[in-house]
């Protein structure tokens, strides 16, 4: 006599139940992830790096659809201020801009963050930035002066 469990197809039970893990209902959802870009969001209190992209779905309703790798290494991450971390297709370097305007360029070198822990290092440079007067001061103090004079008369805000 066959069991249950020899006759039951678990994989297709686990599509009925789930039928596409990485691809959740925002709204039921939302108070379980953190914005950290423009449409892009990461799980609480998980403690791996997991990104999740806010789409619109066909249904009308809004999907949090679940990211890896590289479709995320191609994506910017951009706080809710104007500062932008961009990655190069390498994974080397980062690019530092405010409203689109380059200002520096963080090599992986220099900075020691390798390939895999790049979007660490992105993300902690926007985070930073965003809530720390002090270390936005100490990056404008960093540039060279005729940089330094153009971005504060360009973008007033940053003294």
């Amino acid at each position: 006599m066959e069991t249950l469990e020899e006759t039951l197809d678990w994989t297709k039970l686990a599509e009925d139940v789930v039928p596409d893990a990485d691809k959740i209902p925002y709204e039921p959802n939302k108070h379980l992830f953190t914005k950290v870009a423009f449409d892009v969001f990461q799980l609480n209190n998980v403690p791996v790096e997991s990104y999740w992209i806010l789409e619109d779905g066909d249904d009308g309703n809004q999907y949090l659809v679940a990211q890896y790798g590289e479709e995320l290494a191609q994506e910017s991450l951009e706080s809710k201020s104007h500062w932008l971390a961009l990655v190069d297709r390498d994974k080397k370097n980062v690019t530092l801009a405010y409203k689109n305007e380059p200002i520096q360029r963080f090599a992986s070198t220099e900075y020691k963050f390798s390939e895999e822990d790049i979007h660490i290092f992105q993300r902690t440079l926007i985070e930073k930035l965003s809530s720390d007067k002090d270390f936005v001061d100490k990056l404008l103090r960093s540039q060279p002066e005729e940089k330094r004079k153009m971005l504060l008369k360009q973008f007033p805000e940053l003294v």
